[in-house]
Parts: structure tokens; sequence; C-alpha cells
């Protein structure tokens, strides 16, 4: 992919519908799920996406989709008609996925290596990332574009049982995520330092190898401590045996719920093939959520060797495209203004960032800025049944999870895995977008916490302090 300027400005995309998400994140860390999606080739069966906007302010990047793009990939994959194609189409990036892991591992002793070798090193790590990434326009178009011909076609069965219940029930997923193969590994460490308490650290150790990038991000990279995680230890006020058996037993009891309901109702046709796609892409989307962990971890250790020797401050080589950083050590020069706003545009084989002043009227002029101040309740999708009350709490970065208290109303654009400590305190979880393989869908069902996903509105409506109830059982929200 070339960089080009002024290419913004030539192909400013007006009036168009776009599918909005947010993260924590940097151009550098996003260009690399940016470029893949749009990259092209034979396996994607023409699911590529054409462009992305993404707006970058204080470390939070806004991530715009074209929805003509999610509608073409959902029609193409709905097309094949294949219950197995999930599977088929994992297969297809087996090896990417493991080359990428394995050259994960490969990357220490950077300091040991020349310029050229450093950029060599990163170039070629670049390539293995959006390699195994490019299968990312597959899976979001999938998710993102089928959500609501699932719910119509659950609906549809006209059956005595509330939708929503049929819904969580039939979209469930059946495998672990990460998240709670994370908790699992921190139950089983307490419970190994309980029985025997002199091999603590070995235990801990233990643990913190395994997950030590679980709270990263598409901007930080951030190693859990010994001490966070012999403190999360001590905050444990619940059965250890109970909870373990209740995970290990959640895939295997959501996959007899749904194989039962599915019989007895007789379900064939497109609704049991998206159901099938669904749980297949559920886990990969996992897959992704957890190599994106890793990535933000082994690009920053070579940013930083990279920073050492240019002089350029880490957020600034963050705030570069990779293409940029592989010209660092013969340019070393950066928009100073880039961290404070600005957009990345990808398209086609070309992409450019504007800063600034330019950023924001390229936002107005694309994006538009709807204010919805005139609405007292609203609607989503049930990923998570149950009813409550509460205080809502607006997160709009991983940095405001700490103004998440017990029995709070989380509600945010989209969650993220750094988000976790404020979904276990939360009552109830209420995002703007998301569908049934989303982070906040499959975490809110494993922890049990009522949550309505692609409200649309929601961050735009609601503020904090606001007083609401979130009846998660019909899939509304209304403040009181």
């Amino acid at each position: 992919m070339l960089y080009k300027r002024g290419i913004i400005k030539e192909t400013l995309l007006n009036g168009k519908k776009w599918y909005h998400q947010r993260f924590d994140g940097c151009p550098y860390l996003m260009h690399l799920i940016g470029e893949a999606e749009l990259t092209q080739e034979e396996r994607k069966m023409g699911c590529h996406f054409t462009v992305h906007y993404s707006f970058y302010k204080k470390n939070v990047c806004d991530w715009y989709i074209l929805l003509d793009d999610i509608n073409r990939v959902s029609k193409l994959i709905l097309a094949k008609n294949d219950s197995k194609l999930g599977e088929k189409l994992r297969k297809s990036w087996k090896k990417d996925q493991d080359l990428f892991y394995k050259k994960c591992l490969e990357i220490k002793d950077l300091e040991q290596l020349s310029d050229d070798e450093l950029i060599t090193l990163h170039d070629n790590f670049v390539k293995i990332s959006i390699n195994k990434n490019s299968s990312s326009s597959i899976i979001d178009g999938f998710a993102l574009g089928t959500d609501n011909l699932i719910a119509d076609k659950i609906k549809a069965l006209n059956v005595d049982m509330k939708f929503t219940k049929l819904f969580t029930i039939l979209t469930a997923p059946v495998k672990l995520s990460f998240v709670n193969e994370a908790q699992l590994s921190l139950l089983n460490t307490a419970l190994k330092i309980k029985k025997n308490s002199k091999n603590k650290r070995k235990y801990l150790e233990e643990h913190q190898n395994d997950y030590f990038w679980l709270r990263n991000n598409y901007v930080d990279s951030y190693i859990i401590s010994l001490e966070e995680i012999e403190t999360e230890i001590k905050q444990i006020d619940f059965d250890i045996e109970k909870e373990i058996k209740f995970i290990e037993n959640l895939p295997k009891q959501n996959k007899d719920k749904k194989e039962k309901l599915i019989k007895d109702l007789s379900i064939s046709g497109q609704l049991l093939t998206l159901l099938k796609i669904s749980e297949e892409f559920t886990d990969w989307q996992d897959e992704r959520k957890r190599s994106t962990l890793w990535n933000a971890h082994y690009f920053t250790l070579i940013l930083k060797e990279i920073s050492k020797r240019t002089n350029i401050s880490l957020n600034d080589l963050k705030y570069m495209l990779p293409m940029e950083v592989s010209n660092v050590f013969r340019v070393k020069q950066i928009d100073p203004k880039r961290s404070k706003f600005c957009v990345v545009y990808v398209g086609n084989d070309s992409c450019e960032v504007i800063s600034s002043n330019d950023a924001e009227k390229i936002k107005d002029e694309v994006i538009g800025n709807e204010i919805n101040d005139k609405i007292d309740d609203f609607r989503g999708l049930t990923a998570s049944m149950g009813k409550v009350k509460g205080k809502v709490k607006v997160v709009k970065s991983v940095k405001e999870i700490n103004k998440v208290s017990k029995n709070d109303i989380l509600v945010a654009v989209m969650t993220r895995p750094d988000y976790l400590p404020a979904m276990k305190k939360a009552a109830a979880i209420v995002t703007d977008e998301g569908g049934i393989t989303s982070h906040a869908a499959i975490v809110s069902r494993e922890l049990g916490v009522p949550c309505i996903i692609g409200t649309k509105i929601a961050t735009k409506v609601l503020k904090d302090g606001m007083e609401v109830e979130v009846n998660a059982n019909h899939g509304w929200v209304k403040i009181k």
C-alpha cells in the first residue's frame, strides 16, 4: 500500500452510511487491521472492504466501516449457503495464524540487531500480521451484516417463547472465550496457592506468562504484574471450585440448550446455516481479538527499540503508519499535530493521514454529527437477559473504566477485553454497536450480566449520572 498525499480530499465519500466503532487506538496498530481488511486475495472470495476512515484524538479511535461494504460481504457469504463455511475459511488462514504466533515468540534481543536488521524484522512482521488479519473483513462483514437477519428469522419462528430468550439461546457461544480461559487460569492459580503456598511465586509467574497481555488494546501495551494477579486472587470471595466447574461447563450447557431448541423447533434452511456459521465465526473473532492484544505487545517492543535509536517518542511512532516507520531511519520526522487530532484514510491501494483542523472538517463532511437530545427510551438487541435499574456511566476509553462502580450501567460504543474490570462491576451493559459475536455479547453472557447491544444511539442519548432502567428481557432502555 502506498502513502499518497491529497488522496483524502480527492475521494471524499459524502452522503454514505457508516458503521461506527470506538477503540483505545493509534494509527499504527489500527492500520494493521485497516490494510488487512482492504487486501484482495482469492481465499477472501471478494469479501474485502473498500475504504476505512478513522479519527484519532487523545489515543481514542473512532473507526468507520462503509455499510455498503458490510452488506456486500454478508450477501456474498449468504450466497454460499454452506453451514460449514466457517470451518473451511478458518482452515485457509491456519498457516498464517500459526506463523503469526510463532513470529511473536521470536521477537526478542532486539538491541543486538543492526538498524537494517531491525527494520527488516519490522517489515516482515507487518506483512505476517496483515496476512493473518486479512480475514477480518469476512468476520466483520458477516457478523455486522447478518445480526438483524438472524433476529428477524428467529422472530418469524412464531413459537410460544419470548424472542429474547430464543435469541440468546440460539446465538450463545459454544466455545470458551479467552477472557474466560484467563479467568479459569486465575482461579486454578488461586487453588494451587491455597494447597501449596510455598510455590506461590511459581504459580503466579505461570499465570502471568500465559496472560500478561490481557489488558492491552490498540494503543497501549501493558504487562500485568505479579502483584496485580495476587491482589485479584485476594479479592475472590466465592467458592472457587464451584466457579471453575460453572465456567468449564458453560460451552456444553450452551451447546446442549441450543441443539435441543433447534431439534424441538425443527429449525432448518437459512436460519440453521446462519447459526452454524455464527458459532464458528464467534470463536474466530475471539481469536482475532486475542491476536490484536499480542500485536500490541510485540509491535510495541519493536517500536520501543526504534524510539531509543531515533529519539522519536514511542507515542509519536504510534501515530505513524507502518510504511512510514519502515523509512524512519532515513526520514526522522513526524507531524507533531497528529497525536492531537488526525484522520487516516485507507482505500484501494493508497492511504493518507491529515492532522488538526482539516481532520475536523473531513469528519463533519463525511460522517456528520447527529445529536439526539429528545429521546427518553430506545431499543437494541438482547445479548444477555435480565432487568435492572442503575446510574449511567458512559465509558469512552479504557482510561475511564475506573469510574464504573458496582451496580452502575456501563454504556459504551462497544466493549473491549480491557474493559473487563468495569464489566464485572456493572449491573448492565448497553452498547451502540456490536452483534451476536461481539465482545460485549459474549462476555455479558459469561458473566450473567444483562446486556443490550446495537442500540446505535446509547452514547449519544445517555449521560453520566442519568438513572435508567435496562430491560434486556425485551431489549429496551428507558431514562427515568
